[in-house]
């Protein structure tokens, strides 16, 4: 079986770690630009909670600034900060029995990542998670997040039998994968929290561990 899965709040704790500590510095980068708050923590608490309800960071950035009476073209200015080097030390989390979860499943399965995003900080993601990149056959990073055309790649290309894609987002990670007749397995973890399912959706896990039951 062809096994593709997501990056981002999938195999690493995006929501959770990274995000956070870029939020954090994106409020930085907005105040010396000429955003005005009293309170930093109680700004930073908005702005992160204007995010735990958006399907993207970008989105949660726009509102805070448009909230906050900000200049709009603000945007464009901080929003490289979202996909700035972390810092050296900076360790990125998997989510639970990620590696573990991996390793077992190549023994018997093809593996490819498809991640969305900038590609050198999607790379650095993976590698400050200590994920191996020789466990995936493919490692595809669109950075227009539009992903079908990596799936219909990858199927034709690589593989011939059943696919199956594990992702947190329905709508940019699973769709897609069911329009091409995939099995979807949507992944409950961080932005993934906020879509409660779709229908046509085969399966839904809270962790890595429970595709054991799904792929055997």
């Amino acid at each position: 079986m062809l096994i593709i899965f997501d990056l981002d709040d999938t195999l690493i704790d995006t929501s959770g770690a990274i995000v956070p500590f870029k939020l954090k510095l994106c409020l930085e980068r907005l105040k010396e630009l000429g955003l005005r708050y009293d309170d930093f923590e109680a700004a930073y608490e908005r702005l992160l909670a204007l995010n735990a309800a958006a399907l993207r960071s970008r989105d949660a950035l726009e509102a805070f600034i448009n909230l906050s009476h900000g200049d709009p073209s603000w945007l464009e200015l901080v929003l490289p900060t979202m996909v700035s080097p972390l810092p050296e030390d900076f360790i990125v989390p998997t989510t639970p029995f990620a590696k573990e979860i991996l390793e077992e499943l190549r023994i018997s399965h093809d593996l490819t990542l498809v991640t969305a995003g900038y590609p050198p900080f999607q790379k650095e993601k993976l590698k400050k998670a200590g994920i191996e990149p020789s466990l995936f056959s493919n490692i595809l990073i669109p950075e227009d997040c539009i992903k079908r055309p990596a799936y219909e790649a990858l199927y034709k290309q690589f593989f011939k039998g059943q696919a199956l894609v594990c992702g947190d987002r329905i709508w940019v990670d699973l769709l897609p994968a069911h329009e091409l007749g995939f099995t979807t397995v949507h992944m409950r973890w961080g932005r993934g929290l906020l879509n409660q399912t779709e229908p046509w959706i085969d399966y839904s896990i809270s962790g890595l561990r429970e595709l054991r039951d799904i792929v055997r």
